[in-house]
């Protein structure tokens, strides 16, 4: 008798073999899912199985048809050939992993310190694997005729070339960027607007984490096609740069000096090579400068120039200099008094530019200011090549004058030695190793 169907059909009794068959193939698949699915889990822990994962994969197809012949399956001719070939498929990729494990990771990485780009390796093992397939085919089926095969690949590959165009030219580009390495991991790098540090390179794009934290993929094929800007090549040092303005009656070499002195003690900022001021330009409201300052790491450009900036307030502050507004201010000075008797009023300073105490100003009046190592109530040297008393600047009646009291080395102003000269705003004064500038308010 035949059991009726539920849609008034008929079903065919099972035979035996046909169960015993359905056994073995769910068995199979079984094995397979579960051998695959463990290399899936084990390989984000283990990394030996990341390494070996796509001959584990293989090797997990193989047990599972290894299960379908011990369970009884129907095995024929073709059946057999194929589970030959997938066996010895799975022996040569294994050889080729292990040779790939020791020339790659040992000998080139552990031993000789070589940096591989990311995408040779596998590249290099899946033609590897192409090349061991097709030899291993042509010995097991020696009657299967391959030139039909790659005539089919040919037209396959030329439809699909034209399909995903975009996407192949993403991935030749990922292996001109592993070959040619303009950039490596952790490189802090901009691609035309864009600026981050590189986090990852793949296939087809390449990952890069910008100041805000955020992951920014550009695929490949962008990157060959704009400029490339490595600020880690050929090392990280940056010269990070921070303009501002002073007023026009503020010397530049006390600008300078206090805005060298804001570098110091930065977290990032290096002192070799060592900061410098360079006097841009003249502009309308102020002489423009430009702090260069050479930073250990390009990430950290935007914290240093904040605490530049910061820095550069307060310094301007302690030493008197304006930051003048941009406007522009007419003002009528007024006429200068005369001064009793026709005289001019004592009214100037020296300011030590070069040498110990740099930066500071000593005021001048009217009593002379003697000048030395041991100058009593006079400005004190702290340099073994002045005198005890080396020289004497002393109020005319109409300017100050300075005059060498027999001091060993001299005293020269503006690069002439003199025994005593008068002295004009700006003169700088070399006593020794110490630079001395002859400031004088204009009247």
């Amino acid at each position: 008798m035949w059991p009726e169907g539920g849609a008034g059909g008929i079903i065919p009794p099972l035979k035996v073999a046909d169960v015993i068959t359905l056994l073995a193939l769910a068995a199979s698949l079984g094995t397979a899912a579960v051998l695959i699915g463990a290399v899936l889990y084990l390989r984000r822990s283990l990394t030996i199985v990341r390494q070996l994962s796509f001959v584990l994969c293989v090797g997990a197809i193989a047990a599972a048809m290894g299960v379908y012949a011990l369970a009884g399956g129907p095995l024929q001719t073709e059946f057999e050939q194929v589970f030959s070939w997938l066996v010895w498929f799975l022996a040569a990729i294994t050889l080729l992993r292990l040779i790939g494990l020791y020339v790659f990771d040992i000998h080139f990485r552990a031993q000789r310190g070589v940096q591989l780009p990311p995408l040779l390796v596998p590249a290099a093992l899946a033609v590897a694997y192409l090349l061991a397939a097709f030899l291993l085919l042509r010995v097991w089926f020696p009657e299967l005729s391959l030139g039909p095969l790659l005539a089919t690949s040919a037209v396959t590959s030329l439809i699909l070339g034209l399909a995903l165009q975009p996407i192949l030219g993403n991935l030749f580009a990922g292996i001109v960027i592993s070959l040619e390495k303009p950039f490596r991991i952790e490189d802090w790098i901009r691609v035309g607007q864009v600026e981050g540090r590189v986090v990852e390179i793949t296939w087809r794009t390449t990952h890069v984490r910008t100041a805000d934290n955020d992951n920014l993929i550009i695929p490949n094929g962008k990157i060959a096609e704009e400029y490339v800007l490595n600020f880690y090549a050929p090392n990280r040092m940056h010269l990070a740069r921070v303009r501002v303005g002073a007023h026009y009656s503020v010397p530049p070499y006390r600008v300078r000096r206090a805005l060298i002195e804001c570098v110091a003690g930065i977290e990032g900022a290096l002192d070799k090579p060592s900061p410098d001021v360079f006097v841009k330009e003249f502009a309308d409201s102020a002489i423009d400068y430009e702090l260069r300052v050479w930073i250990k790491d390009i990430a950290d450009a935007g914290r240093i120039r904040s605490e530049l900036l910061s820095r550069i307030w307060e310094s301007f502050k302690r030493h008197g200099i304006t930051i003048p507004f941009p406007i522009r201010t007419l003002e009528f000075a007024p006429r200068p008094k005369p001064a009793a008797h026709g005289a001019a009023e004592p009214s100037g300073r020296v300011f030590i530019l070069e040498g110990a105490g740099a930066g500071a100003s000593v005021e001048l009046s009217a009593r002379p200011l003697l000048v030395g190592r041991t100058s009593p109530g006079g400005l004190q040297l702290d340099d073994a090549q002045a005198s005890k008393e080396h020289a004497r600047i002393e109020w005319t009646g109409t300017g100050y004058a300075i005059a060498d009291l027999n001091s060993s080395f001299g005293t020269w102003v503006n690069g002439v030695r003199v025994s005593r000269c008068d002295l004009n705003p700006m003169d700088r004064i070399t006593i020794g190793g110490t630079v001395l500038v002859f400031e004088r308010d204009a009247t």
